[in-house]
């Protein structure tokens, strides 16, 4: 793998493994080096009793990026990763942010986790960050990495089956030109235990089948989505290969915060994941 850099827009928390601590910390450990840019700041992840912290200024989120972009650094750097963005206004200036940069260097590769929510909690931003993601980011993602419900909002329409899912996307046009690889897919006829993820790179389909562990710790698609990336820039060619590799090392983890009793990612699951791969 190319020791280059990452530049990665994603929420920062002082304490826990999510967003940024996770996707930084996956690629480093790996010879990756990080530039992380804080869409917001917080004490710690939202859903836990207390959080303290906000939503980086769009002033000061501005200066940040014109500063990386003074650093002439772009020919050291190799992709970026968008996720949790927490207002519309935020999204359009990541949106221009990186369309600067794939104007001088578009063999950078762009992964856009779209972040919006989860089932069965919904929408965990604002309702106008979905049609920011939609219009302005989208379009220059090289790749995707959405969950069932994430996917469905893109989309406008549920989706109960592997044949809809795929004429939807067909239809779609921003999605029929994209790689995408959908997480967490349950459909009409899937089994409880299993998961499906969806993986489309160019115009041909995969399914990869993954058992399913009863545990969904915050910052698994941010873990998912920073192993994907990682495997290809190791020069995987296959996202489906990608996707089939990390959920088996997410997998491993999940089964080791189950046996211990955990409801969260700690260090250890995060080198433990590196180690194994």
């Amino acid at each position: 793998m190319k020791s280059k850099k990452t530049i990665i827009i994603h929420s920062k928390v002082a304490y826990g493994y999510v967003g940024s601590n996770t996707t930084s910390l996956v690629l480093q450990v790996a010879g990756q080096d990080a530039i992380a840019v804080p869409t917001v700041i917080l004490s710690n992840r939202y859903g836990l009793p207390t959080v303290g912290g906000g939503l980086m200024p769009s002033a000061l989120f501005q200066e940040v990026l014109d500063g990386i972009l003074k650093l002439n650094i772009l020919d050291e750097v190799s992709s970026i990763v968008t996720g949790y963005i927490g207002s519309a206004e935020l999204v359009e200036q990541t949106a221009a942010f990186i369309r600067t940069i794939k104007k001088s260097h578009p063999d950078i590769l762009y992964l856009c986790d779209p972040v919006m929510g989860d089932q069965p909690q919904g929408l965990y931003v604002n309702q106008e960050v979905p049609k920011a993601i939609i219009e302005h980011l989208l379009p220059l993602a090289d790749v995707l990495t959405p969950n069932q419900f994430e996917i469905e909002t893109i989309l406008n329409q549920p989706v109960t089956s592997y044949e809809a899912l795929v004429r939807a996307v067909e239809k779609h046009p921003i999605l029929q030109s994209k790689d995408i690889l959908i997480t967490g897919c349950r459909f009409k006829d899937t089994t409880d235990q299993l998961l499906h993820i969806v993986v489309k790179q160019k115009e041909a389909y995969k399914v990869v089948k993954i058992d399913y562990v009863p545990i969904d710790p915050p910052g698994t698609g941010e873990l998912f989505a920073a192993l994907v990336l990682l495997l290809k820039l190791k020069e995987y060619e296959a996202y489906a290969d990608c996707a089939k590799e990390a959920s088996i090392l997410i997998k491993r983890a999940l089964r080791r915060i189950v046996k211990e009793g955990r409801s969260e990612f700690d260090l250890n699951d995060i080198l433990t994941v590196h180690a194994e791969m």
